[in-house]
């Protein structure tokens, strides 16, 4: 999709009934709920076209029943199966950011000294870690876990981490 400013949140998956609803399938795992959107953009051929939601009918998790204002028939319904269903950018709830969102983010340490830059996250289930590349271009491993990020900086893409005494010290020493 080439849409800029839009999200695409659900597809329409097939109709339901003969008075123009549409079984979605809701792509979005954020907290999005579709009782509180009064309107959607539906992509056809390319272009977001506005559509209010006249009747959310159902909800369970990945499929959401809905009824559109002027989508009166099975005929219109069809028409529609397949597009995707879009929302403006804007209109999407703040989402905290992932530890897998951290990388590019330049690594500081407590005393706001500046590590490296986290090249790769990797998640082994139980064990989480972060690559982080020194300005020597070494690379270091450090675990990711919440537990270590004292804060982030999203506009200049800085973390800020506080390790357990001698974890830094004896990586760096490697």
């Amino acid at each position: 999709m080439s849409n800029a400013g839009f999200v695409e949140i659900a597809f329409i998956q097939r109709t339901h009934g003969i008075k123009g609803e549409l079984q979605l399938n809701w792509l979005t795992n954020s907290e999005l709920n579709p009782s509180e959107l009064e309107s959607v953009f539906i992509e056809i051929d390319g272009i977001p076209v506005p559509f209010f939601i006249e009747e959310v009918k159902s909800f369970s998790g990945e499929k959401v029943i809905i009824k559109l204002d002027e989508v009166d028939t099975i005929e219109q319904a069809t028409n529609l199966v397949s597009h995707p269903v879009l929302i403006p950018l804007n209109q999407m709830p703040d989402e905290e950011l992932g530890l897998e969102d951290l990388v590019g983010y330049k690594v500081c340490d407590s005393a706001n000294k500046q590590l490296g830059t986290i090249t790769a996250y990797e998640d082994f289930g139980y064990n989480a870690i972060f690559t982080i590349k020194l300005p020597t271009n070494k690379e270091i491993l450090i675990p990711a876990t919440d537990a270590f990020i004292v804060e982030y900086d999203e506009k200049h893409k800085t973390i800020k981490m506080q390790f357990p005494e001698g974890l830094l010290n004896d990586l760096l020493e490697l």
